[in-house]
């Protein structure tokens, strides 16, 4: 009874089957056909029977009563098998074309069988595969293993075969697209099974017959043609190349499962970029010589595809910065050199010329300001500029402003810029002359010597410089000329303080509290030189007040009225006026001047002693040595200079002997002193020369009916610089104490916290304390180590490998 409802039931749905799966006329299932087959399935599946069906005794168990459904599975099972071995390509048509239109159709079957035949699912299948049946499937999932077991693998050497020639083609532009190979290649992805749950995706039969022949094929391919095209057409056009390809390949992941983006990228990074990328980067030289960013641009973002291979570019990258930093401060000192010796050359020819006309007069030659032995501040550091602002331009351009080129840019340019071959000239000596140089730039920049100059340059540098507290000293030193030796108008002070506060920003208050204690010292002093007036002009009114009221009035002393006094009482200017204050007598005509303004200073600050210095004192004064009825000239002066004229009021001529004896200058500051006079003629020398002016009986006349076509001159600016080099070597020692001093705080402080260290850690501790100051050598750590022993703050441990805190 069973078997012929078995029988009645396929023979009715048998010719239903066939058109839903496809049959050669592509007849269409009508509604009425798809409404018969599910009624007859269903029925088949609801016929309950007394007696167990033979072959599925041994799976049964002991029930009476058995659902039926079993004998139509395997039926279908079967009729798939012989349905698929006979499906065959048509004449003419590859088995790709051939697989592609029959695996579509026979998709769209297997998912409409599947629903026809939905109570063989829920009736059946359902419950065997929860008996624990795994080999019982569902109908669309039978369809497809019936699909991979009697047409897929049978077929798949000529499958794969014709898919890859495809995919070859395409790459050698052979083809330009590819059609429904997407349909074939997604059929792997199908037909693969998780027996436990077949809901659940399985890749293996994609993973194992398809993307591992893809991936080592592509491989293979573009193995051959990177190494033919890099060789043939270079490292430009293969960046190009190899940019394309991988946006080709990219877009192609679109037709084959996600699962292959990772390790297509992979296979496309190893054999396009790593294995190509010391060539790509040996091109970098080349491409930044010539300026081509673009063409970095690409190398850069085909290189960051491999992180590795980032490294050594930057490498690479910092490398080629520091060496053209180098080479441009070394081109710069070349043709400063090449300036100066042409100058010398220009002297010597002048000097030739001058004896071969019989000039029995020799001339000081006047040197021109702007050929110094001293390389220019702002020269030097416009082209440390000049180099980071064309590759800070290079890292936001070719390399998308990345941080790891910024840090690699910066390494760079600290390097060149604080070692080259004018801030460190001799590599014994570890100093760099940066600092200073950055501080006469501020320096120039503040007397606004040229519009050309800006606080942010300055600042560009300064992030750079290792030794900070060496600049800080520099700024110091130059800022006490400007402060003292000049009133600056509220602009000028307003523009101190911006940088100061500049300063200030990129470290700390403590770093500028020096500097801004400098400027409380001069705005004190200036109170005082107003209360010094004021004095003045109420003695005076006093006396005239007097002398109106006496006959005669006795001899008065004269006082200057117009006295600048700056007084520095805080220790912001210590170390700045060492060793600073030549032997000098006041010339008398300033001596009542003087003890005016002392007398006034005690009144104000009862115990407090003043030490002037002379060296820094300028004056200004009228000379009266035109000719008859010209008005007089104004001089601006040393207060050398002054003690050297004032003499020539009451005598014409004067011997250096005598001129040593009444000003008790050293012979060289007096020598330093008189050239820029004699050079302006305004005291004549004879002999002439400048080997002659400290001969005790070289004369100097003063000269009248003097003539000039200024009628201001400013002589203290001739004054050779013999001061300013005993300044720069007392600054350059001051910052070597500073650095000792502050290397023995570090140490002491180091160990006070830890007791015990060995001697290489206390090394590393100190240096990473003091980096964001100044970068001390070993030796000098060492050096503060011995005078910390020696002062009992540390002793040797007993193995002599490290060193004990003394309490």
């Amino acid at each position: 009874m069973v078997d012929d409802l078995l029988d009645t039931t396929w023979n009715n749905i048998n010719p239903s089957i066939l058109i839903i799966l496809g049959d050669e006329k592509n007849s269409s299932l009508t509604t009425l056909m798809y409404s018969k087959t599910y009624t007859d399935v269903y029925n088949y599946c609801t016929t309950a029977s007394a007696r167990k069906p033979p072959n599925l005794q041994e799976r049964e168990g002991n029930g009476t009563v058995r659902l039926l459904g079993g004998e139509l599975y395997y039926k279908l099972q079967n009729y798939l098998k012989i349905y698929l071995e006979d499906l065959n390509p048509k004449n003419g048509e590859t088995f790709l074309e051939f697989y592609i239109r029959t695996w579509e159709r026979y998709l769209i079957g297997s998912t409409r069988l599947n629903d026809v035949l939905d109570y063989i699912n829920r009736y059946w299948v359902s419950k065997e595969r929860a008996d624990g049946h795994r080999e019982i499937y569902d109908i669309l999932s039978l369809c497809l293993l019936s699909w991979r077991d009697y047409k897929f693998h049978t077929n798949l050497d000529i499958l794969m075969n014709e898919i890859m020639s495809q995919i070859r083609n395409q790459r050698l532009n052979k083809i330009r697209s590819i059609g429904n190979l997407n349909i074939a290649i997604k059929s792997f992805v199908l037909l693969g099974f998780d027996a436990n749950d077949l809901k659940k995706q399985n890749l293996s039969v994609y993973i194992n017959d398809f993307e591992r022949r893809f991936l080592t094929e592509t491989l293979n391919f573009y193995t051959e043609e990177s190494d033919n095209f890099i060789e043939e057409y270079g490292v430009v056009n293969y960046l190009i190349k190899a940019e394309q390809r991988i946006d080709e390949e990219l877009k192609r992941l679109e037709e084959l499962n996600d699962h292959t983006r990772r390790p297509l990228n992979d296979v496309l990074n190893e054999v396009l970029i790593t294995n190509h990328a010391n060539t790509i980067r040996s091109e970098l030289t080349n491409l930044l010589d010539q300026n081509r960013y673009q063409d970095i641009k690409r190398m850069h973002q085909l290189l960051k595809r491999v992180p590795m291979t980032i490294e050594p570019l930057l490498a690479d990258f910092q490398k080629y910065v520091e060496s053209q930093g180098l080479n441009a401060i070394k081109e710069l000192k070349e043709s400063f050199e090449k300036q100066q010796q042409q100058q010398q050359q220009q002297q010597q020819q002048q000097s030739i010329d001058n004896n071969n006309n019989g000039s029995s007069t020799t001339h000081i030659k006047k040197k021109n300001p702007n050929h110094s032995n001293e390389i220019d501040a702002k020269l030097y550091i416009k082209t440390l500029l000049k180099v980071y602002n064309k590759f800070q331009e290079v890292v936001k351009e070719s390399f998308d402003n990345n941080e790891a080129f910024v840090k690699a840019l910066d390494n760079a340019s600290q390097k060149f810029i604080n070692n080259n071959l004018i801030a460190t000239p001799n590599p014994k000596i570890r100093q760099s002359k940066t600092p200073e140089i950055l501080a006469k730039y501020s320096d120039d920049l503040l007397k606004k010597k040229d519009e050309d100059m800006s606080v942010d340059e300055l600042m560009t540098i300064f992030k750079f410089i290792e030794d900070k507290d060496s600049f800080e000293t520099w700024f110091r030193r130059f800022l006490s000329k400007r402060l003292m030796l000049s009133n600056m108008s509220q602009y000028e002070e307003e523009q101190e303080e911006f940088l100061i506060q500049k300063l200030n920003d990129a470290n700390s208050i403590e770093y500028t509290h020096k500097i801004s204690n400098m400027f409380t010292d001069i705005r004190i002093s200036n109170d005082l030189g107003s209360y010094y007036k004021e004095t003045l002009l109420k003695e005076k009114e006093i006396n005239n007040s007097n002398n109106n009221n006496n006959s005669t009035s006795g001899s008065q002393v004269k006082y200057i009225n117009d006295f600048e006094p700056r007084i520095l009482d805080s220790s912001s200017w210590t170390g700045l006026f060492k060793s600073n204050n030549e032997s000098f007598i006041l010339p008398k005509e300033l001596i009542g001047t003087l003890d005016k303004f002392e007398n006034i200073y005690d009144s104000k600050h009862s115990g407090r002693k003043l030490n002037w210095i002379w060296n820094r004192s300028r004056c200004e004064v009228k000379a009266n040595i035109a000719k008859p009825g010209k008005p007089s000239f104004s001089f601006k002066l040393t207060l050398f200079q002054l003690g050297l004229l004032l003499p020539f009021n009451d005598e014409e001529t004067l011997t250096t002997s005598k001129l040593i004896e009444i000003t008790a200058l050293n012979p060289e500051v007096l020598k330093n002193n008189l050239i820029p006079i004699v050079k302006s003629r305004v005291l004549i020398q004879n002999p002439p020369g400048e080997e002659y002016m400290l001969k005790s009986n070289t004369t100097y006349t003063i000269t009248k009916n003097y003539n000039s076509k200024k009628m201001k001159m400013n002589l203290s600016l001739g004054v050779k610089n013999v001061e300013s080099k005993q300044e720069d070597l007392e600054t350059s020692k001051e910052v070597e104490r500073r650095h000792h001093e502050a290397l023995k705080a570090c140490i002491v402080r180091v160990m006070k916290a830890r007791r015990n260290l060995k001697h290489q850690q206390l090394i590393s501790e100190v240096i990473q304390q003091l980096v964001s100051r100044f970068h001390p050598s070993i030796n000098e750590i060492k050096n503060a180590i011995e005078v910390l022993i020696d002062e009992s703050y540390l002793v040797r441990d007993p193995e002599g490998s490290g060193y004990e805190y003394l309490a």
